[in-house]
């Protein structure tokens, strides 16, 4: 039986273990000041990272379907007739949760990465079951703070 193994020698790998000492160090007095997350042993981002259902729902407010229906039209240009000269018939918007037509007097809520919209009920449900995501794309329920902004709230609150 024939190995390839190098063997690595002792001072190398002691080495390389001080230097994650020294790095696990500086990284801990970084979270300790408050410019780092607090490490979390089981290698999740730790409890600060999702939203709580709360405050997911008070930062996405609940309108009705027909006041989003105008406020796209307002900024949008005006619909293109095809050249047959009739305008394109838009299929009724769906709750991709319930799978039910979405009216103009539903409440929804419309999500703040993405835009797309769902019943308030629907959505608050999904919400309330710990998910942070939107249902139809994936992307977060509620868009993330800048790092400009991050950087700014990270340095007041240290001097």
């Amino acid at each position: 039986m024939v190995s390839y193994a190098l063997a690595v020698p002792k001072p190398v790998v002691a080495f390389c273990q001080l230097l994650g000492v020294i790095r696990d160090a500086f990284l801990l007095m970084l979270a300790v000041v408050g410019l780092w997350p607090v490490p979390h042993g089981d290698g999740s981002r730790g409890p600060a990272a999702v939203p709580k259902p709360a405050e997911v729902k008070a930062r996405l407010p609940a309108v009705a379907y027909g006041e989003l229906v105008a406020e796209r039209l307002l900024s949008s240009p005006p619909p293109v007739a095809s050249p047959g000269g009739e305008e394109e018939a838009a299929a009724a918007p769906t709750c991709i949760v319930c799978l039910e037509n979405v009216e103009a007097g539903h409440e929804v809520r419309r999500l703040g990465n993405c835009a797309h919209a769902f019943h308030r009920g629907c959505i608050d449900r999904w919400i309330d079951q710990g998910r942070a995501t939107c249902p139809l794309c994936r992307s977060d329920l509620l868009p993330r703070p800048r790092a400009r902004a991050r950087l700014a709230s990270l340095l007041t609150r240290v001097w």
